[in-house]
């Protein structure tokens, strides 16, 4: 088998049911962006980082080709919830938030609350405070916003030692305040209050690695604090959960007796045929899989540790085939060997390398760029005392976003594939 060990295949290729189970969990609730939206995440150098709000702008975008959402970066290295070097709290919300009209906020922030000290009960309470008074600023801006508060990343002490003992205790602390603020928040009848974790399955994922990768596991917060990519697929993986996002990419099932479509969904099915080995058709889905890079080898370290592969189906069953194995091409490219039995179980498209996948990848290395050019725009903002050369230097930079995502958008769109099933 190509592209995954056969390892990662057993743990990482659902069966149907438990796709179909899932899927119908999260189609219960409408994804919460809708077309028009922006989002502004609001929080320290985690955010900064721009990797789980690069993640999840590029989850929206191949996801929802067709929904037009702004992103907008607002982390500032060092930030507590009462502000930092960038500016106080106040002004970092009147600067950095109000100008965008927000219809969606995060609040990630606690990683420096604690004072790089063991657990403080007065430490603790001026960060629950701090906390309420920044919502409340936030709040004040954009009144009709939906606001997601996040359980903090946490301080590794796990998969190495530490710099600042029991400091962990201090972000499970933290964490804990986020949870009660929000559930006090949306008791007082505040409905637009969301709550997204990014605490649990973090630490969760830095045990698992821990037993099951130790070469490895310390990569993944490597200075205890910041989350690496991997780590932040997983923070994104929670925060597309906690909005709802659809886990379907695309859904087949055939007869391969009858040459038949017996299911589908986000995808349509052309030229569905029997060959003297197999089937062949043409499939055009709505929707193109997260770009994960099976290049890299912590990429399958995340599909160990976490339930990113949850969210990210594109699902291929084939029943009534004859006994043994059956290769699959996707515009004549070899993908994978599959046995009839896990064709029939069903296959996840989105974890081998395919010509979606490549487009997919296309994106994020656009996306990439973007990144670049936004948080030169965000330190001009924010860091430069502001004169009019510094305000003219924006534009620039503004324009080569812009262009950069015409370009994304002009790439997008999720193309026709030729499928051919052959049996060995």
């Amino acid at each position: 088998m190509t592209n995954i060990s056969n390892t990662l295949r057993r743990w990482f290729v659902p069966t149907i049911c438990g796709v179909l189970a899932f899927a119908t969990a999260a189609h219960a609730q409408q994804f919460a962006l809708r077309d028009g939206d922006t989002v502004v995440f609001y929080g320290d150098s985690i955010t900064a980082l721009r990797f789980y709000t690069k993640q999840v702008e590029e989850a929206v975008l191949t996801r929802y080709p067709l929904m037009h959402v702004r992103f907008v970066n607002a982390g500032v290295p060092g930030d507590s919830v009462y502000g930092g070097y960038a500016g106080r709290m106040v002004e970092r919300v009147q600067r950095d938030v109000a100008p965008f009209n927000p219809t969606m906020i995060t609040m990630m922030l606690g990683m420096n609350d604690g004072g790089w000290v063991p657990e403080d009960p007065k430490i603790d309470a001026i960060f629950s405070q701090g906390y309420r008074l920044l919502f409340d600023e936030l709040r004040k801006v954009a009144p009709r916003a939906e606001i997601t508060l996040i359980r903090p990343s946490p301080y590794d002490e796990v998969t190495h030692g530490t710099e600042f003992p029991s400091y962990s205790s201090v972000l499970d602390k933290n964490a804990e305040d986020v949870s009660r603020i929000a559930a006090e928040l949306q008791a007082s009848g505040d409905k637009n209050v969301l709550l997204a974790d990014f605490h649990t399955p973090v630490m969760e994922a830095l045990e698992k690695a821990k037993t099951q990768s130790p070469q490895l596991a310390s990569l993944m917060l490597p200075d205890r604090i910041h989350p690496a990519e991997i780590s932040q697929w997983i923070m994104t993986e929670a925060l597309l959960s906690a909005w709802h996002v659809d886990p379907v990419v695309s859904r087949v099932a055939l007869n391969a007796r009858s040459g038949e479509v017996v299911d589908r969904a986000r995808t349509k099915i052309t030229s569905l045929e029997k060959s003297a080995k197999g089937l062949r058709w043409i499939q055009l889905d709505e929707a193109l899989p997260l770009p994960l890079d099976f290049n890299n080898a912590m990429t399958h370290l995340l599909l160990q540790v976490s339930d990113i592969a949850k969210l990210d189906q594109q699902m291929l069953r084939i029943g009534s085939l004859e006994p043994g194995d059956y290769e699959l091409l996707i515009d004549y490219k070899p993908i994978a060997i599959f046995s009839r039995e896990e064709l029939q179980r069903g296959v996840n498209l989105a974890l081998y390398k395919t010509p979606m996948l490549d487009q997919s990848r296309g994106i994020d290395s656009s996306e990439d760029r973007i990144g670049f050019l936004d948080q030169a725009r965000f330190i001009l903002s924010a860091e430069v005392k502001q004169t009019s050369s510094s305000t003219s230097a924006e534009t620039p930079l503004r324009q080569g976003e812009e262009e950069l995502k015409a370009t994304i958008r002009a790439n997008l769109n999720p193309m026709p594939h030729h499928f051919e099933l052959r049996h060995q």
